[in-house]
């Protein structure tokens, strides 16, 4: 059987922590009972002890005449019919005179062990109302042969009990309640920095800090420090791991480019078939290369805090460029893109995924194009790139992300654009999808994680 370990500290820290309060809240009460019990308990025989040496002094009075004391009892409860309370005086093993409380009645015959008379022994035995605490007193020698009793029913002492029992709760489960919400202030107050720390992570992978700022407590800024450290190093690799790329890139690019010249000048010299062969073998050598590359740099970028673009700034940036170089074309190209829009990108990926998506309708496009830009719901930057263009059959919707993928060769490109999009929004946690536009062509739209602004 699996246990589920809840995660969180502070629930942990308090769950402990109730729970010792909880087991010190009912030991404290059966402690404080039992004390309170023993301690009644004591009271009740002493006062019986009392009682019974007044009615031994009352008894040598001299009774009257009828069997009762001269005098009447100092407690007036033993004058109340079955109240409880009861005395008797015994002569040879037979009541002589009872209180008024017995009604007639006896406490029956009572062992007493044969000690010195001035010994008071205390017992509990079966009343006439209930179990009943009783202490006993052998006569003196001008008594000889009598024994006084005085009862008290257990009920007096159970109630009692049972009184300071419902206090005694009621106030244990009150001084628990307060232990409890200090001692969640006191875990609240203790994880403060923790909390500060993962705002203070939040802000970093949003790109609205370069690092950890702040102090931190001394058992906590070792670990900030560490974490420091971390994006430091991250920061670093990246720059080599984006350099090493650029080397790879500016490396192949040259023999690639003197291979494709010479294709050029064997179909120059008359041999076509073998020209275009190199040709296309080098053309897809150039796909490979750049798309592997950018998806190496993606990667890097994508797992390196405060990483963040301004949405709005990188698309006017890519449209104005994009305008400029397709303007022979009578397409207009339309924006409505939301401020404070910021997404978890790296702002040199976001401007290719943006710049080959309007680059790619700009080469379908009829005459206008519309790109958009705005917050979504469920915490992502949505951008959409639309035009009026004869669009994508469903079927199709699939292949053009395929590197090398062209479906209309009479287009420029090298059918790598919509692969690179695909893999850039893949590795940021994104998605992508295409469909029909309201303006007759294809909507492309780019679901990708936001930042805060």
């Amino acid at each position: 059987m699996n246990v589920t370990v809840p995660r969180s500290l502070r629930f942990r820290l308090g769950l402990a922590a109730g729970f010792w309060v909880v087991l010190a809240m009912v030991a404290g009460f059966f402690v404080l009972s039992s004390i309170f019990r023993a301690h009644v308990t004591e009271q009740f025989y002493e006062e019986l002890s009392v009682h019974t040496e007044e009615l031994e002094r009352l008894d040598k009075l001299k009774g009257a005449p009828g069997g009762s004391l001269r005098e009447r009892f100092s407690d007036p409860r033993y004058d109340v019919p079955l109240s409880g309370f009861y005395w008797e005086v015994q002569r040879m093993g037979r009541a002589a005179y009872t209180s008024a409380s017995l009604e007639g009645r006896s406490l029956g015959p009572v062992s007493v062990s044969t000690d010195p008379a001035s010994d008071l022994h205390a017992q509990r035995i079966q009343g006439p109302t209930g179990p009943l605490l009783l202490t006993a007193l052998h006569g003196t020698a001008e008594a000889k042969g009598k024994l006084y009793m005085v009862g008290t029913d257990e009920r007096h002492l159970e109630l009692a009990v049972s009184e300071f029992d419902r206090v005694l709760t009621i106030s244990l489960a009150g001084l628990g309640g307060v232990l409890i919400l200090a001692v969640t202030g006191f875990v609240a107050f203790g994880l403060a920095p923790f909390n500060a720390l993962a705002r203070d992570l939040r802000r970093v992978r949003a790109g609205e800090a370069p690092r950890l700022e702040g102090a931190y407590p001394s058992e906590v800024q070792p670990l900030a420090s560490e974490l420091n450290s971390m994006i430091c190093s991250q920061q670093d690799s990246l720059q080599r791991a984006r350099a090493h790329a650029g080397n790879l890139a500016h490396g192949l690019k040259g023999p690639l480019a003197i291979i494709a010249d010479e294709a050029y000048q064997l179909g120059e010299r008359g041999d076509g078939v073998a020209s275009m062969a190199i040709a296309e073998q080098c053309r897809a050598m150039q796909v490979h290369i750049d798309h592997h590359i950018a998806r190496t740099r993606a990667q890097a970028m994508a797992r390196t805090p405060g990483t963040r673009s301004d949405v709005r700034q990188v698309i006017s940036g890519v449209c104005s460029a994009l305008s400029r170089l397709h303007a022979g074309k009578d397409i207009a190209l339309e924006q409505e893109l939301d401020h404070d829009v910021y997404a978890i990108l790296d702002a040199q990926d976001l401007n290719e995924l943006v710049a080959n998506v309007v680059d790619n309708a700009f080469k379908f496009a009829r005459s206008r194009i519309i790109v958009r830009a705005s917050a979504g719901d469920r915490g992502q930057a949505v951008i959409s790139v639309e035009d009026d263009g004869p669009g994508l059959p469903p079927e199709a919707r699939e292949i053009v992300f395929s590197p090398g993928a062209r479906l209309d060769e009479s287009k420029p490109g090298a059918g790598l654009g919509l692969a690179i999009v695909r893999d850039l929004v893949e590795l940021y946690q994104g998605k992508v999808d295409m469909s029909q536009s309201r303006l007759g062509g294809l909507l492309v739209r780019l679901l990708l994680p936001s930042a805060t602004g």
